[in-house]
């Protein structure tokens, strides 16, 4: 018997109940409260990022045969859980207890597969919580340096609501911006400094390198370079959806400020200008060795306030890897035929 995939806990799926989600790539895409069971024949095994895909051949209650898909978690994700691109083969019976997609009457978001040689894989609970951990490593060393880990998901910091703060111009942009069909992540975009932080799952490793630092995301393959020996940001920069960042130290924390931004979204549903600027501290808790990273931002084009947020991080054993993203695999045409 191949073992059991499970990062938390596990209850069968369609005895719990369903819960409100925040997090708006779950329950906008999906139905929290329409559990789904399919079980039928693996037919491909999309195994990329940012989101894997299964597809198994089913038979309907009509007696017809068809082909139903549901969604995983990035394969950099189903890696750090030891699901690799053997673990499901075209051809294998399988049963997947998910959740109904929304608009596509063949998706699922799965949550947990049952494999015919007893393996059992579970990605989410019965409530739709993503099931997300890693080895942690306990260190005492006091230092920002290291592999780091988002320490839970939802949770481990907090988040602005947007459209509290808008100007009437951020307003009309916000009403303009659909995440559901333009979300960077589908052309494998970082989106910015806070969603980079935000990625449930995989690492990010900081590195010192003299007179610039180095924050490595694994999410997206990004390294983000934060400059020592700048006192300002170079006029002819150029702009990018992660911005040009200078560093300096108050103490043992990191100061960062980050301009240069181009035009688009601080993550999905976050819309920004070209005049949003962001400043974070990098600080590390002394009672846990928590990493905290805490930012404000301004941009008085959209927001008539100081925007706020945090992440709190824990450092881990989890080596770096390669993300590979892979364009156009993800909500898009796989969510809404409409739009393919």
């Amino acid at each position: 018997m191949r073992k059991r995939y499970e990062f938390l806990c596990s209850a069968a799926l369609l005895a719990l109940p369903p819960l409100v989600f925040a997090h708006h790539g779950f329950s906008a895409h999906y139905y929290p409260d329409r559990p789904v069971l399919i079980a039928g024949t693996i037919t491909e095994f999309e195994y990329v990022n940012p989101h894997a895909f299964v597809h198994v051949e089913v038979t309907n209650d009509e007696g017809e045969t068809e082909v139903r898909w549901c969604e995983m978690q990035a394969s950099s994700q189903l890696r750090i859980k030891g699901i690799d691109k053997g673990s499901l083969r075209v051809g294998d019976p399988i049963r997947i207890e998910g959740f109904q997609a929304r608009r596509d009457p063949l998706g699922c978001e799965f949550a947990t597969g049952y494999l015919a040689d007893g393996t059992v894989l579970s990605l989410r609970t019965g409530s739709g919580q993503s099931l997300f951990s890693a080895p942690r490593q306990d260190s005492d060393s006091g230092s920002i340096f290291g592999m780091w880990f988002r320490k839970s998901f939802p949770g481990a910091g907090t988040d602005p609501n947007p459209p509290d703060f808008f100007t009437a111009a951020g307003a009309q942009a916000d009403a303009a911006n659909d995440p559901l069909v333009s979300n960077p992540v589908y052309r494998c975009s970082p989106i910015s400094p806070v969603r980079a932080w935000s990625q449930p799952g995989l690492p990010t490793e900081i590195r010192d390198e003299g007179e610039r630092i180095i924050v490595h995301h694994e999410f997206m393959d990004t390294e983000r370079v934060i400059y020592l020996n700048l006192e300002e940001h170079p006029a002819d920069a150029r702009r990018t959806e992660m911005g040009h960042s200078i560093g300096r130290y108050d103490g043992d924390d990191l100061i960062v400020h980050t301009a240069m931004f181009s035009e688009g979204v601080v993550r999905s549903n976050f819309v920004r200008t070209t005049n949003f600027e962001l400043t974070e501290r990098f600080h590390i808790n002394p009672a846990n060795g928590d990493l905290e990273v805490t930012w404000t931002a301004v941009d008085p084009d959209y927001y008539n306030t100081t925007l706020e947020g945090s992440r709190i991080l824990m450092r881990t054993t989890l080596s770096m890897g390669s993300y590979d993203c892979t364009p156009g695999v993800g909500h898009g045409a796989q969510m809404d035929p409409s739009l393919g």
